[in-house]
């Protein structure tokens, strides 16, 4: 769907008339922004809303105002998708002070939203995850963290105690240390059944005895 203004009014009726959504889903829509704007008000009448997917909506870096206004209306949010949207670093440094607001949430999925380790999205993501004591999920698939971002993401996923799934993948790992940094996060995080670290090149032995350590 391709959002025109009168599409997006016609869907910002049907939301409203339907404020008993726990759940909706949005995904790979050409939303945008403007679109976003146009049912946000809509969106935010669903109290009971507790999982929202915005996967591919078209989203890019100048989602301030929209994307954080309409989540600071929803404080039951628990599921949080928004993935595979070009959010960026600047993006992020607009959505990341309402994301600490949103203390319910139990699954937070960033993947492929053009993050970078040389913006200030790292640090700020960290002070996001500590604001998410109930996490459960976390994807932060194609992030190019790093080996040196590494280190200050897991300070703070060792902070969420109830992840049960944690998706790495490709996130830019290369040295052989930081699996031993993985390792010491594994040992943190009790509650862990699922963990992807795929298309992560940090060495064969080293990688095997650290996890094998965990």
């Amino acid at each position: 769907m391709d959002l025109t203004s009168q599409s997006g009014n016609t869907l910002a009726d049907v939301l409203h008339n339907s404020p008993a959504l726990t759940s909706i889903y949005l995904s790979s829509n050409k939303i945008r922004s403007s679109g976003l704007e146009i049912i946000t008000p809509a969106l935010q009448q669903c109290k009971q809303l507790k999982s929202l997917d915005l996967d591919e909506i078209g989203l890019n870096e100048e989602v301030h105002p929209v994307l954080p206004a309409l989540l600071s209306g929803l404080s039951q949010l628990q599921r949080l998708s928004i993935c595979r949207n070009h959010i960026g670093d600047r993006g992020f440094e607009q959505l990341a002070p309402v994301l600490q607001q949103c203390s319910q949430l139990r699954y937070l999925d960033l993947t492929l939203c053009d993050l970078t380790s040389e913006g200030h999205s790292m640090p700020l993501l960290v002070t996001v995850l500590l604001c998410l004591p109930h996490l459960e999920y976390f994807n932060l698939n194609c992030y190019l963290v790093g080996d040196k971002g590494l280190e200050q993401l897991s300070l703070a996923l060792e902070q969420c105690t109830q992840l049960t799934e944690l998706d790495l993948m490709d996130i830019g790992l290369k040295s052989p240390q930081s699996m031993l940094i993985i390792s010491r996060l594994l040992r943190q995080l009790p509650s862990l059944k699922w963990l992807d670290l795929s298309f992560n090149d940090c060495g064969g032995s080293i990688h095997d005895e650290a996890l094998c350590a965990a």
